[in-house]
């Protein structure tokens, strides 16, 4: 989430999309306020409009950032003002998917969140590589698309609904908290974005029950205009299914997220 350095070009290969306003930013640093954490983890810097706010609070900010251009710039403004503020910066010049939470996470207890404006091409991979990990969190705060944060909110037997939104809605909280508009970036993008708080839910059922979950979400939403009894067919036969605790001439999109924690329950009895 961040301002681009005009002086560095912006790559289209990592869907590099700047703000060019502060207002998201100033949101973000109110919301971390209201969790009252004291160490952040901010996805995809940029230029930095987002880290600079970070480290005027007294926070201690880890900072991964894949484009080494970025993170020299910021290592540079870092080294020049560390000594009038308040916060502490670690860059890392790393895919944030190859960076290792579970053990960044480990380093201490202290009260934790993560922020970042989230690519769009990678949008889906960091909620999963997030998700796993967010009891150990105050909360997420990112800004996503708008239709991407649709999809993490969305309601049975609505377009946005799919087993993303089924696979996020068992183990988070989503609250989309406001849109921002296309105009507020650089270079202009076709879509709107939106900030986008996610919290972990209470009673998380087990990690690797909610994998199965999402298995049997997944299969069924390539057919989601049919009846479920066809997406189910590849883990239960048709005698089995007259057992089945959910309707299976209902489809796939209308079934709420804990009617596939039924229905995953059903096809797995021994997990």
């Amino acid at each position: 989430m961040s301002q681009g350095d005009h002086r560095i070009k912006q790559k289209k290969s990592l869907s590099q999309v700047f703000l060019r306003t502060d207002w998201p930013v100033r949101k973000v640093v109110e919301r971390l306020n209201t969790l009252h954490v004291t160490r952040v983890l901010e996805i995809g810097p940029g230029g930095g409009m987002l880290t600079r706010a970070l480290v005027e609070s007294p926070w201690k900010v880890t900072a991964v950032e894949k484009d080494h251009r970025f993170v020299e710039k910021l290592e540079e403004y870092y080294s020049m003002k560390k000594g009038d503020l308040p916060g502490t910066l670690t860059l890392v010049n790393q895919d944030v998917l190859k960076f290792d939470l579970g053990e960044w996470l480990d380093e201490s207890n202290e009260p934790t969140a993560i922020v970042g404006n989230i690519p769009y091409a990678i949008s889906t991979p960091i909620i999963m590589w997030v998700l796993p990990h967010l009891h150990r969190l105050k909360g997420v705060e990112f800004l996503v698309q708008l239709e991407f944060a649709a999809r993490l909110a969305g309601v049975a037997g609505t377009k946005d609904y799919g087993s993303l939104s089924v696979y996020t809605q068992l183990r988070a909280q989503v609250n989309i908290e406001c849109k921002v508009e296309r105009t507020c970036f650089t270079p202009i993008p076709a879509v709107d974005s939106a900030l986008v708080f996610i919290k972990v839910r209470p009673q998380v059922l087990p990690d690797e029950f909610l994998r199965k979950v999402e298995t049997v979400a997944r299969v069924s939403f390539t057919q989601r205009r049919k009846k479920l009894r066809n997406a189910i067919r590849q883990f239960v036969n048709e005698e089995a299914m007259k057992g089945c605790p959910i309707d299976i001439n209902r489809r796939p999109d209308t079934l709420h997220p804990e009617e596939y924690v039924e229905l995953t329950k059903f096809i797995y009895p021994n997990l």
